[in-house]
């Protein structure tokens, strides 16, 4: 007898618009603990609890509503963006990418 297979994978898709530019390419310090939502790669979320003092650099948007995507101790997680922006963490700094200068 057989069964069909059922796949447990998931698509997620970011929004195209939002109200307002997100800030792309800052990290912020939280000074409180925030939770947060990481998806591993077959698509399955856990909630992690960021420590206080944790740095965190945005990345992009998320794909749960009001959310953004961030980078923390090398694993991408998503945030309430009213959390990040809000008065529990402060900016750090705007990251600064090199431009690659062509040798001639």
């Amino acid at each position: 007898m057989t069964s069909p297979a059922i796949s447990a994978a998931g698509i997620f898709l970011a929004p195209e618009k939002r109200s307002r530019a997100f800030p792309a390419n800052r990290v912020y310090r939280l000074e409180k603990q925030f939770m947060a939502v990481h998806f591993d790669r077959g698509g399955n979320g856990q909630i992690a609890l960021l420590p206080e003092g944790s740095e965190l650099e945005v990345v992009g948007i998320s794909c749960i509503p009001d959310c953004l995507e961030v980078r923390f101790e090398g694993r991408r997680c998503s945030v309430f963006e009213v959390d990040l922006l809000g008065p529990w963490s402060k900016p750090v700094e705007a990251i600064r990418y090199k431009t690659a200068v062509a040798c001639t």
